[in-house]
């Protein structure tokens, strides 16, 4: 009885250890500036938590979101909890959602925007992917490259090539000197290129100097995912491709 009650015991402390282990932070909110914040959401790999980065704008006709939280078409409560941040704090509506990419760190969330009413818009090809991938669909109407401004900040949407994806496309804020990089530029503090399964190695190197000749200027460059700074990271991601690219030969 005494052994069976013992293993019953460690048996309950194993598996409350593993959802303990297991169990993804809950969203996180850092300023840039007093009108341009970053979201940081989180999501498992390997039962291991991954951040994934957005960007929040507030402006004077309503807040800007660049990109949705890291979710599942199943499970948006990071979005969900984005929401309800802004709403606490900016006291302000979400007008618009940028999507950069079709992968799930971007446009996971996208159920949970229209449901509450919120415009999501991307580039036509962002668009059919998303679809493809089994989520709503985003308004595919961003060109290539094309500013617009919202409550007198303009917002400017490019595509440098492809490199992470056939459609990421970047974010400039030219007021701020601001970049949201998202996935096609990885942080310093990355080791590796990440997720490779829709990517471009050919050409993500000439896309990343696409995106440093237009942008060299900038204060402060956010990747998708881990720590942002200045502009280093873009250098950092061209030397983690040539350290990719010399370890496959």
């Amino acid at each position: 009885m005494r052994t069976l009650l013992a293993f019953s015991l460690s048996l309950f402390f194993y598996y409350n250890l593993q959802a303990q282990v297991t169990q993804k932070p809950k969203l996180t909110v850092t300023p840039l500036n007093d009108q341009v914040f970053v979201h940081i959401t989180y999501n498992l790999y390997l039962g291991t938590p991954v951040p994934s980065n957005g960007l929040i704008i507030k402006t004077k006709d309503g807040v800007v979101l660049v990109d949705t939280g890291w979710d599942t078409d199943t499970n948006t409560d990071n979005t969900r909890d984005l929401l309800q941040w802004v709403a606490d704090n900016l006291h302000q509506p979400v007008r618009l959602c940028i999507v950069t990419h079709a992968h799930e760190d971007r446009v996971g969330g996208i159920r949970e925007l229209h449901n509450a009413g919120i415009r999501v818009i991307s580039t036509p090809l962002t668009a059919r992917k998303s679809v493809k991938l089994g989520y709503e669909s985003p308004e595919g109407i961003l060109p290539n490259d094309t500013t617009f401004t919202i409550g007198q900040e303009p917002i400017r949407c490019y595509f440098p090539g492809e490199g992470h994806t056939s459609d990421n496309i970047v974010v400039w804020l030219p007021n701020q000197k601001i970049l949201h990089g998202g996935c096609l530029i990885k942080s310093v503090a990355a080791f590796g290129m990440g997720n490779l399964a829709d990517a471009n190695l050919n050409a993500w190197a000439a896309t990343i100097q696409n995106v440093m000749n237009q942008f060299g200027n900038a204060r402060i460059v956010v990747p998708g995912h881990d720590d942002w700074g200045d502009t280093k990271s873009l250098e950092h991601t061209l030397t983690l491709l040539k350290k990719h690219k010399a370890g496959q030969k």
